[in-house]
């Protein structure tokens, strides 16, 4: 049987680069649910020990659901009030200015599909970390995996991978195949919609 693997496209006249401020601290972001399998706990902790070297950076987490509470305990219970922000969830055409706002975008969730949050701070020109072996690993060049992947649920490979965005600050162009306009349009194309008159 004919089959089409069409991944989630962005809407690039939401989510696009805006010229701004540049932050004084380095700003992690993360956009997500709290489930466990978010594994915000893991981002929070590679946080933490990032800190602990003595480099400046700050979290903003946004999001609700059932781990953010024991999320909160762990980052009072060390007190990493003043590095670690949670936030409301925020109207989704808010987010693009979020996007703009961080200097990193990650998502540590192991078992993602595809998360449309990575294409959104992809086109935002907003460098971004996740997980290898989920569905964004597919779109990132062969190349750039080693730098944009970590391991699942390590707290030493997460905060190897925040930190090469923290010492390199690179800008990975977004790749406008994954504009929801083309990514539509190659589905509509696709050749199980033609007629075999």
């Amino acid at each position: 049987k004919d089959e089409l693997v069409l991944y989630n496209g962005v809407d690039t006249s939401k989510f696009y680069p805006i010229k701004g401020d540049v932050n004084i601290t380095f700003t992690i972001g993360c956009v997500a649910n709290f489930w466990e399998i978010k594994d915000q706990i893991t981002l929070i902790k590679s946080t933490q020990k990032i800190l602990e070297d003595g480099n400046e950076i700050k979290l903003r987490l946004i999001g609700s659901g059932a781990t953010l509470h024991s999320c909160k305990r762990y980052v009072v219970e060390n007190k990493l009030s003043k590095y670690i922000i949670f936030e409301k969830e925020i109207a989704h055409e808010k987010l693009n200015n979020f996007y703009n706002s961080i200097d990193l975008f990650v998502l540590p969730s192991y078992y993602e599909a595809l998360g449309c949050v990575y294409l959104e701070s992809w086109a935002t020109n907003t460098s971004f970390v996740g997980i290898e072996g989920q569905g964004v690993s597919e779109l990132i060049p062969k190349k750039e995996r080693k730098t944009l992947l970590a391991e699942v649920q390590s707290i030493e490979s997460l905060k190897e991978k925040i930190l090469l965005a923290y010492n390199n600050r690179k800008i990975y162009p977004f790749d406008e195949r994954y504009d929801i306009k083309n990514t539509i349009k190659e589905f509509m194309n696709y050749s199980f919609f033609k007629s075999d008159d």
